[in-house]
């Protein structure tokens, strides 16, 4: 065993309601570190190529890294890593509250989750014991019910649950974390479902081994120090996330009216100051950290007066306010509490919701499909029936949407795929590219599909004068150097908000293990995630067409704002993406090539591809 890792990772097999404890291979922590890229590693090894996401054989995990539950700020995360059944690609989801804490005093790195069982089950994990539950009474509860149904028949446990989405095998379901966080993006919800596994309940009494607990100690308070000091952190401590929503309407990029617009007229309706004048009651934290940038909101007047949660964050009020045309923030929070109770991702439903009305409105989608639900931009009634149709599969389009907008518009057909904003079947966030040229290669190439949290290159357009965010040159360098980094960041896994150096990283990575990385392996360990991930993606099907972005960036520009009449061009974009091809040593239909398999270390990954 080597310190900052149990040792162990516990094996859940559901077709037999039976366990088995392995050792967690520290030659293998070593080059993929955790979490992430770790899970990628036994994702790889394990699943039998072309495995269906939502069938027993495919593999659920909930995983952790080297610094969860230390002393190391920010580090209650932990991360859900499976194939997802939206992209039928590479899933990691992360997720934060202290569930992932759990996981380790409980004395495991992993928990790895085979199987289906015959019939619906919750799993109560005391340290090393494990026992399986009938989940009868519980199954069809919203959430935060059954979050507080296990604390109270089961004690002071952490939770990881699905709604009745994940129950209904919806396309974009999540699996909630102690009642208000979530594995939110890319359908781990439905893989949870397709299990009969309604929820994990855990405790654990352990310590975590650190291999030089007094220098780690030092180095971890000198890294609190260094957050306490930086200059934004005060700023997300107030507003948290929802901060952007003023900047990037302001900059004319945030999703309007499903993408057809960059700029939201009543965005201030939304923003985080309106948020903190009419909803905001108090703030709050995940497990040991110190930026505190959650929102405990509740509406205060009106027919939804008295719901309650923590949120909503930027993204949720971007893709489930501006993008919906909804302006006001209690319409916010009433959607988004609907969506956190049935278990669902903010960012892929607001992106469903959005394709549903334009659809709606240009006739692909009747009424009939809709039981008569006259659904329209800003209609917030309506949209919360069709949240609850999608959850539970009512209707023709519930039932429809819930696969999400890629396989909704190619069911549909009738050009509807115009509508459906995307890239590799995962909903585009909060980041429009016409005003970000460098978000648009993220989304193309990001390795779970549209996703910003894979190269988050907006304040860098912005703000750095070597970098034009109306062009695509210099953004092939800056989008790899930032995947590679976040890659290896989500590996060891600490929260992506945290202004921590990649020096600290390294540093605390080595106290807690008693490795021996420097910068340089920290970020090839990052790239070698990276290419493993690639190389998982091409063995389940991508091809040299999958880095796209839908057309709609690159034919309809906005009638307003500071991004008006742009558009991506097609050529400028195509140039860009050969140059990142070109960067990660992969040949120009994006497949890694032998020099750069070798030089990760990836030769047998590399072979089973093919």
């Amino acid at each position: 065993m080597s310190g900052g890792y149990t040792g162990k990772m516990l094996i859940i097999d559901l077709n037999f309601h039976s366990t088995a404890v392995e050792d967690t291979n520290m030659d293998a922590a070593k080059n993929f570190i955790g979490a992430k890229g770790l899970g990628a590693k036994i994702l790889f090894d394990r699943l039998p190529k072309g495995t269906a996401p939502l069938s027993p054989e495919n593999i659920l995990m909930f995983t952790t890294g080297p610094l969860t539950g230390t002393q190391a700020q920010t580090s209650g995360r932990g991360t859900v890593v499976t194939k997802s059944p939206q992209t039928d690609l590479f899933l990691d989801s992360h997720f934060g509250g202290s569930f992932a804490v759990e996981i380790k005093k409980a004395g495991w790195d992993f928990i790895i989750i085979k199987g289906r069982s015959d019939n619906p089950v919750y799993s109560v994990i005391k340290d090393d014991s494990v026992e399986f539950k009938d989940a009868s009474k519980i199954w069809g509860k919203e959430c935060l019910e059954t979050h507080y149904w296990l604390q109270q028949n089961e004690g002071k446990v952490k939770t990881a649950l699905i709604g009745p989405a994940g129950e209904n095998l919806v396309k974009i379901s999540a699996i909630t974390v102690d009642g208000h966080r979530h594995a939110g993006r890319g359908g781990s919800g439905a893989v949870m479902g397709s299990k009969n596994l309604k929820a994990i309940a855990i405790t654990g009494t352990s310590n975590i081994p650190i291999h030089d607990p007094e220098r780690f100690r030092i180095r971890t308070r000198e890294v609190l120090r260094k957050i306490k000091e930086n200059n934004f952190v005060p700023i997300r401590r107030r507003y948290g996330t929802p901060y952007w929503v003023k900047p990037v309407n302001d900059w004319g990029f945030i999703p309007t009216k499903n993408y057809q617009e960059g700029y939201f007229e009543h965005g201030d309706a939304i923003n985080a100051e309106t948020m903190q004048k009419r909803i905001v009651d108090d703030s709050g934290a995940c497990w040991n950290c110190v930026i505190a940038c959650w929102n405990k909101s509740s509406i205060k007047s009106g027919s939804h007066k008295g719901i309650s949660l923590v949120g909503p964050e930027y993204e949720t009020l971007a893709l489930m306010g501006s993008n919906l045309c909804v302006d006001s923030v209690e319409n916010v929070v009433y959607l988004n509490e609907r969506c956190n109770a049935l278990g669902m991702d903010t960012i892929s439903l607001g992106g469903v919701l959005g394709f549903a009305i334009e659809a709606y409105e240009k006739g692909v989608i009747s009424d009939e499909d809709l039981k008569g639900n006259e659904i329209g931009w800003g209609k917030t009634e309506d949209l919360a029936v069709l949240i609850d149709d999608i959850a539970h599969r009512r209707s023709k389009a519930g039932n429809l949407l819930a696969e999400g907008v890629r396989i909704a518009a190619e069911k549909l057909g009738k050009n509807s795929e115009k509508y459906a904003v995307h890239a590799k079947g995962l909903e585009i966030p909060g980041y429009d590219p016409r005003g970000a040229f460098g978000m648009g290669l993220a989304y193309a190439t990001s390795d779970r599909g549209g996703c910003h949290q894979r190269a988050w290159t907006v304040t860098i357009e912005i703000n750095n004068p070597d970098f034009d965010r109306f062009s695509f040159e210099k953004k092939a360098q800056l989008v790899k150097k930032i995947q590679d980094e976040r890659s290896a960041f989500f590996s060891l896994v600490l929260c992506d908000f945290a202004p921590i150096s990649e020096e600290d990283c390294v540093g605390m990575w080595n106290l807690a293990t008693g490795f021996d990385h420097t910068v340089e392996s920290y970020l090839l360990a990052g790239e070698r995630v990276w290419n493993l991930v690639r190389l998982f993606n091409l063995r389940e099907g991508l091809n040299s067409t999958g880095d796209k972005l839908p057309t709609r960036f690159f034919k309809n520009s906005f009638t307003k704002g500071p991004a008006k009449e742009v558009v991506l061009p097609p050529g400028g974009f195509q140039q860009s993406l050969q140059e990142y091809y070109s960067l990660r040593g992969w040949d120009k239909n994006g497949i890694p090539t032998a020099k750069k398999i070798k030089e990760l270390g990836l030769s047998n990954y590399a072979l089973a591809t093919r």
